[in-house]
């Protein structure tokens, strides 16, 4: 069922086309499971997404582009240009990604009007997209009546409502705290988790390690290695998220090298290895997100300690422990005790698996309010258009 028959059938099974700008880490997981979970209530879903890989220029030069139409916007010529800046990343590669069929692109909001004129998507939800893309992909939708639905998914993403229009598009956010800030400059903003399918990364950890995910900047990996030269009894595990850029990837290297308790592991897909030895996740991060490897965690009975930023403390509950971002002291007491306090690490362990079945989080339970959302989106748009 396509757009132009909305006005004659109430909303049942859905085409949905998933616009992101990454493929990989969390965000892109979370999005192919939510796909998943909606295409098993018998929705069509497809994706136009970038990878990411081998595009610099493709890049570079639509950057270019958009940049020369931005100082042009007022002179002749602009038309010419904009023609020109909808050329690069327009042909796309299908991959299927996930069990999901994807449309590969470096520029997804070229190649988004061709996929929408093929697959007729009654729904366009972007997801990890940047601002700019996502107002050409909104301006494209509501030329066709097409609504849409933004999912923050990321800190960086506010960025998105600095001018948002006051229409009724939807919007979603995977934390209780982005919602917040969201709803605090007058945009109407549901929360609903990201779908994390823990059956993935189960497995019967052995509890040698101190497990770190994604060792970057702003996820706080400065404040692992301060912790682990204080605590050189304890063996830490630094696991790449995905390929790290390459002046990221020697300063890891270059820290692990002085590091004896300290091991180094490269992206690899996600499995029951991925928290096969760990007795405990640190989760440092300097963003206010609410990364899925704590649900993953927690479904194993690995407690977690986090940064003190909203979204974490709210992820984490009982299930592990808060520490100032500031404060190595408080990081390095809170791993010590989690370590060597079997009693505190009982409770915290039981706590953590409690917390991660909570309906809150469950992949069935979150995918259905995702498609009440929808579905109640598009039938105000029918009931408007007929108005």
């Amino acid at each position: 069922m396509g757009p132009g028959n909305w006005r004659m059938h109430k909303v049942s099974l859905v085409r949905i086309l998933f616009l992101s700008g990454t493929t990989v880490g969390g965000s892109g997981r979370s999005q192919r499971e939510l796909a998943s979970q909606l295409r098993g209530f018998g929705h069509e879903v497809m994706f136009v997404a970038d990878t990411e890989t081998r595009s610099a220029f493709t890049r570079w030069v639509y950057e270019q582009l958009s940049d020369l139409a931005v100082r042009m916007s007022s002179l002749p010529g602009l038309s010419v240009i904009r023609r020109i800046e909808s050329v690069p990343g327009r042909r796309t590669k299908t991959a299927e990604i996930g069990g999901i069929r994807h449309h590969t692109t470096p520029i997804p909001e070229n190649a988004a009007k061709s996929v929408i004129a093929v697959f007729r998507p009654d729904v366009v939800v972007g997801s990890s997209v940047l601002r700019i893309s996502w107002r050409k992909v909104r301006a494209m939708c509501r030329a066709r009546g097409i609504p849409t639905v933004l999912y923050i998914r990321e800190t960086e993403a506010l960025n998105h409502f600095s001018d948002w229009p006051s229409d009724g598009d939807l919007v979603v956010a995977n934390a209780e705290s982005l919602a917040r800030e969201i709803q605090a400059v007058g945009v109407v903003c549901e929360f609903i988790p990201s779908v994390i399918d823990t059956a993935v990364t189960e497995t019967d950890s052995t509890r040698e390690v101190a497990l770190v995910i994604n060792p970057i900047e702003s996820r706080g990996i400065d404040i692992v290695w301060n912790v682990a030269e204080r605590l050189p009894n304890i063996r830490f595990a630094v696991q790449e998220s995905w390929p790290l850029e390459p002046e990221a990837l020697r300063s890891v290297e270059a820290a692990v090298a002085d590091l004896a308790n300290v091991e180094f592991r490269r992206a690899a897909p996600p499995g029951p290895k991925l928290y096969g030895d760990t007795r405990v996740l640190l989760v440092p991060y300097r963003i206010d997100n609410r990364p899925r490897v704590i649900a993953e965690a927690q479904a194993n009975g690995i407690p977690v300690i986090a940064g003190d930023v909203p979204a974490l403390v709210e992820a984490i509950g009982d299930g592990g422990l808060v520490a100032d971002l500031d404060d190595i002291d408080a990081w390095c007491t809170a791993l010590q005790s989690l370590w060597t306090d079997a009693a505190e690490y009982g409770a915290r362990s039981s706590a953590a698996i409690a917390h991660s079945m909570r309906a809150e989080i469950d992949p069935g339970h979150v995918a259905r309010r995702f498609e009440e959302l929808v579905v109640s989106l598009l039938e105000a748009h029918v009931s408007n258009a007929q108005t």
